[in-house]
């Protein structure tokens, strides 16, 4: 029978694990304390580990599977705050691999039948060479997709692969690229990016390539381009799907010779750099329509990463909030502070221009509050109005759906209840008007008509 010591500093977290884990006929030993496990680690045999990263205690998770790594014993590590560096920390330390809490139990259950499975048929995982940590990332998030995000990125540390990261604009493409960047071997080499669809062919091939004297109007000297500038580091080319048949098979070129040449020059170049590149587009459906070649495809999506938007990822976005509102503190020398109700109108909103659109929402934000508290009322119309508008079509969503909509009222019962709730929500009578798209003196008219007085009825 496998045994198993599971670590959480919760007693009722161990026990539910045990009553888990013993579904699968195992033997499961629970600990509370990191000391405590690595004793158990040292004094007796375990085919797995499975432990919280964050123990309430000077040591954690991570400390626990450098215990049990010379040991042989594999790790499974849990986390409720998953970050990157974590995940690239896990990864290089050599853990089987991590969750998110909470956690599906099926999903838990099949990852420890994989690694006893996987010890059971080649004993000990190979183990990984340590190399020193990488700048701190700035990615925001630990929703079980950008935990997805980050096991890839941790994955890729040691590898050369190209990258294919697809993703609504604003969804932080260009950040995933200079995190795959940063924890790469490849970390201490230059980071260059560029936007393929913000030059035309001529300009791109030029800055990527780079140009002898006398190959095109202005060329005065010769110049090296951006592949060779990157040299043993990474080449970020965002917006990839934006470029022209001509420019993909000159890159389609270098991918597979790993060489490049000057526009205008007759010699070859060698180039080391690895080749990350972007876009908001579906190159699958543009290869089908033929404005994107198959073969360029294949070889930069070697690997394809995903990047969530922002409205599959709701439990996201407060931390995210405090994120740049600390930045912006920072910046400005002055604290902000965020309303709880206007928390949870931001926490509802679907943000169409998903991280971008946060970020420039909150700086709007903290410019216009001048110190004071943020409240519904700062908010932009028109979040407050996607947000009622949501609440309005999805029954059960808010409290006060059912009172506004489950007996079919009239429009002008239905009027007069809509107002009721922006005069709840509002103190100001101009906020009002401007989510209701009235002027003012429409409104007082309404709330006369309804028999709103002062904000109440």
């Amino acid at each position: 029978m496998a045994r198993v010591l599971v670590v959480d500093d919760s007693k009722e977290t161990c026990e539910f694990l045990e009553e888990l884990l013993e579904t699968l006929g195992l033997e499961v030993v629970k600990a509370t304390q990191p000391d405590r496990a690595i004793e158990l680690l040292h004094k007796e045999p375990f085919d797995l580990l499975l432990s919280d990263i964050n123990l309430e205690a000077k040591k954690d998770g991570l400390d626990l599977l450098r215990e049990a790594k010379p040991l042989g014993v594999d790790t499974i590590l849990l986390s409720g705050f998953g970050t990157l560096e974590t995940a690239i920390e896990a990864v290089r330390e050599g853990a089987f691999d991590f969750l998110s809490k909470p956690w599906n139990n099926e999903e838990l259950k099949a990852l420890v039948t994989r690694a006893l499975a996987r010890r059971q048929s080649s004993g000990q995982a190979t183990e990984r060479a340590a190399s020193p940590k990488g700048k701190r990332s700035l990615m925001i998030g630990s929703s079980p997709k950008m935990m997805a995000v980050y096991k890839t990125i941790a994955s890729l540390q040691a590898s050369r692969a190209t990258v294919l990261i697809t993703g609504e604009s604003g969804t932080g493409k260009e950040l995933v690229a200079r995190s795959i960047h940063l924890s790469s071997d490849r970390r201490d080499r230059p980071f260059v990016a560029i936007n393929c669809g913000a030059l035309t062919e001529t300009l791109l091939e030029s800055e990527l390539f780079g140009h002898v004297k006398g190959s095109f109007t202005g060329a005065v000297g010769e110049k090296p381009g951006l592949f060779e500038e990157a040299s043993g580091g990474t080449i970020f080319l965002d917006e990839i799907g934006e470029t022209s048949p001509n420019f993909q098979v000159r890159l389609l070129r270098v991918l597979q010779e790993q060489e490049i040449r000057r526009v205008g020059g007759t010699r070859t170049i060698k180039v080391d750099s690895r080749v990350i590149a972007a876009t908001n587009r579906d190159l699958q459906q543009m290869v089908k329509a033929g404005t994107f070649r198959e073969d360029l495809y294949y070889r930069l999506s070697v690997v394809e990463l995903a990047v969530p938007p922002l409205r599959e990822r709701r439990e996201d976005v407060s931390p995210l909030l405090d994120h740049f509102l600390s930045e912006f503190a920072q910046k400005d020398q002055q604290a902000y502070h965020l309303h709880p109700e206007a928390r949870r109108v931001l926490e509802a909103y679907s943000w169409p221009g998903n991280v971008r659109e946060l970020a420039n929402a909150v700086e709007n934000l903290t410019q216009l509050s001048r110190g004071r508290e943020i409240t519904v009322d700062d908010l932009p119309a028109k979040i407050q109005a996607d947000v009622l508008k949501r609440t309005l079509r999805e029954p059960g969503a808010g409290e006060e759906v059912p009172a506004l909509i489950e007996d079919w009222p009239t429009l002008d019962e239905l009027e007069r209840r809509y107002i009721q709730i922006l005069v709840g929500r509002h103190r100001e009578k101009q906020r009002i008007a401007e989510v209701l798209g009235v002027d003012r003196t429409t409104l007082y008219r309404k709330l006369k008509r309804y028999g709103f007085h002062e904000g109440g009825e």
